[in-house]
C-alpha cells in the first residue's frame, strides 16, 4: 500500500521487431530478469483511499521482509499513528489505535475486506510491481500495440472492458491474469486479476518508474477493486531504501479489545 528517488528511464527502447516471432517463454524471461530483487524493503508513502464517495489521505511508512512480511504503520497527515498491520504468509494482524482494537486472523480478513481472493505472494508483487504468476500453457494470448506488450490468459480486446466497461468482462472458466509490459524495460504498466466468476477483480497500474539501486521500480501505484463495494487505493512512494536491517514490531496493549470479523 510504495517512493521519490528520481524517474530514470532507459533512453533506448526495446525496439518492437525484436520480439517477432520469439516464444511467449522468450517475454516472461524478460519479465523475470526485470523483477524488482530485495531482501529488506522500506519506504514512507502517501496512501489515498476512495470508497463511497469518501476519500481518506494517509502517511504511512512500509516495510517488506522477502516472501515472509508486509508491516504497515499508518498516521494522519499530522503524524500520531491510527494503525499498524503486519501480514505474514498465513496471518493478518491489524491495530486500530483510535478505536483501542485489534484484530488477528487469516486471509479471510482480506478477502471479505476487498471482496477479492489475495495470497501473500500477490500482494508482495502487486506492492512492488512485480509480475503475478499464472499457468504458462497454450491458453496464453500474446500480443503487440503502440504502447506495451501483453500478456494473459484473456484475449487484450476482452481484458481492456475491465477498464471501460468492468462489468461487460465475460465470465470465464479460469481465474484471469492479465499484463501490460512496458517495451522499454519490460516491468508491467498494467495488470488484470480476476476471479473465476470476473464479478470482482483488481485492476492495478503503475507509473513514474525510478532507478534505486540500479533496479526500476513504480513511484506511484493506482489499484481498483472493482467488487460490491467498489474501491480505489492510490500510493505514491518516497525514500525508499534496501536490504537493510529493520524492525517489525507489533506489541498489543492489554487494553485493547479483540474484535473478530
Amino acid at each position: 500500500m510504495i517512493t521519490a528517488l528520481w524517474s530514470c528511464k532507459s533512453s533506448e527502447k526495446a525496439k518492437r521487431s525484436s520480439l517477432e516471432g520469439k516464444k511467449t517463454e522468450y517475454l516472461i524471461d524478460q519479465i523475470k530478469q526485470n523483477e524488482f530483487e530485495f531482501d529488506t524493503f522500506s519506504a514512507k508513502a502517501v496512501i489515498t483511499l476512495r470508497q463511497g464517495g469518501n476519500k481518506q489521505t494517509f502517511k504511512s511508512n512500509i516495510r517488506i521482509k522477502k516472501d515472509s512480511a508486509i508491516w504497515i504503520s499508518i498516521t494522519p497527515l499530522f503524524g500520531i499513528e491510527l494503525g499498524r498491520v503486519l501480514i505474514t504468509t498465513d496471518t493478518v494482524k491489524v491495530i486500530n489505535r483510535l478505536e483501542k482494537q485489534y484484530f488477528i486472523g487469516n486471509y479471510a480478513y482480506i478477502n471479505q475486506r476487498f471482496n477479492v481472493d489475495f495470497e501473500y505472494e500477490v500482494l508482495q508483487a502487486i506492492l512492488l510491481g512485480n509480475s503475478i504468476a499464472f499457468e504458462l500453457d497454450e491458453k496464453i494470448k500474446f500480443s503487440i500495440d503502440k504502447e506495451d506488450y501483453y500478456l494473459g490468459n484473456l484475449k487484450k480486446s476482452k481484458a481492456k472492458k475491465a477498464d471501460e466497461k468492468p462489468k461487460k468482462i465475460e465470465k470465464q472458466k479460469d481465474e484471469v491474469v492479465s499484463l501490460w509490459i512496458n517495451q522499454e524495460n519490460f516491468k508491467i504498466d498494467k495488470f488484470l486479476l480476476s476471479d473465476l466468476s470476473a464479478d470482482r477483480f483488481i485492476l492495478g497500474e503503475y507509473k513514474n518508474f525510478m532507478t534505486v539501486e540500479d533496479q526500476q521500480i513504480p513511484e506511484y501505484l493506482h489499484f481498483e477493486v472493482q467488487s460490491k463495494t467498489p474501491a480505489i487505493v492510490e500510493i505514491q512512494y518516497s525514500r525508499v531504501s534496501l536490504n537493510q536491517a529493520l524492525k517489525f514490531s507489533f506489541n498489543i496493549s492489554s487494553k485493547y479489545e479483540q474484535i473478530l470479523y
